[in-house]
């Protein structure tokens, strides 16, 4: 009894800990379509945070550590990283700038934060960065479902692998 006690309270924290990160919070933009670009964008990020970071890297053209360095040092998520590099790289201010800046007035949120940087809803920047994140969110999808298919692919060559190996055995016995 003790055991399936210990069990489920098991299960209950993993399942409390796998909510709390599949629903990370981040800083609303107030354009409800860039918002839901970036709420799956992070659910891509999670997916893979060092290909996200490698792809910011090379879409904005920003060192990959001065991204690593404002995920670590703000804690941010994939929405709050896309933003701060987006805005970085349209403003040409250093990430880490950008991320502190943020940190400091996280309840504006990032709408607020792009006009006071001079993105202006509705300007050419802002419709650039909207259709950076779309992009993003569109190849990290991408990308995911290719490396699924490159995993089964991989199993499945090595359940051949096992079979062949193990019907070579068979049949070495029987001689």
């Amino acid at each position: 009894m003790k055991r399936m006690s210990a069990a489920a309270l098991g299960l209950v924290a993993l399942f409390a800990f796998a909510h709390s990160a599949s629903s990370e919070t981040w800083g609303r933009t107030g354009d409800g379509r860039l918002d839901s670009t970036l709420g799956k964008l992070t659910s891509e990020a999670q997916g893979d945070p060092d290909g996200f970071i490698t792809e910011l890297s090379s879409r904005f053209n920003i060192p990959t550590p001065e991204i690593r360095q404002a995920r670590v040092s703000f804690g941010f998520g994939g929405a709050d990283l896309f933003m701060a590099t987006a805005l970085a790289s349209l403003t040409r201010r250093p990430v880490l700038t950008v991320a502190e800046q943020y940190s400091k007035n996280q309840g504006k949120g990032w709408g607020v934060m792009a006009k006071e940087m001079g993105i202006k809803p509705g300007s050419k920047a802002f419709h650039a960065m909207k259709r950076h994140a779309r992009e993003m969110q569109t190849h990290m999808r991408s990308a995911a479902t290719s490396r699924q298919r490159h995993m089964q692919e991989m199993q499945k060559a090595d359940e051949r692998r096992l079979d062949r190996h193990s019907r070579g055995n068979r049949s070495g016995r029987s001689q």
